[in-house]
């Protein structure tokens, strides 16, 4: 189940990372290198964080290797909304 929300952040990042700058386009905006950098590392952080999870939580008793898995999870959520509240739209969007 856990590996499913992984998965959930991978896909809502990766249509970030799609529709984000279509929509700038739309109203005129294009992405600066820094918005790239940011989708870019969206997508990867899911990723990096469940192999990490994985490796940790291998050779372990089940519950420890779930408990790995959800902290690592925790983590993911907490990095994503910190990007989506720290990080300015400005540093987003160029016209």
């Amino acid at each position: 189940m856990l590996t499913l929300l992984y998965a959930y952040t991978v896909v809502a990042a990766v249509g970030n990372l799609v529709m984000l700058p279509r929509m700038g386009a739309a109203i005129g905006y294009g992405i600066t290198p820094v918005g790239w950098w940011w989708l870019g590392f969206g997508v990867a952080l899911p990723v990096i964080a469940y192999a990490l999870a994985l490796l940790f939580g291998r050779r372990r008793s089940a519950p420890l290797r779930l408990l790995v898995l959800a902290v690592g999870l925790c983590a993911v959520a907490a990095v994503q909304l910190e990007i989506m509240h720290l990080v300015p739209q400005s540093s987003f969007f160029a016209s």
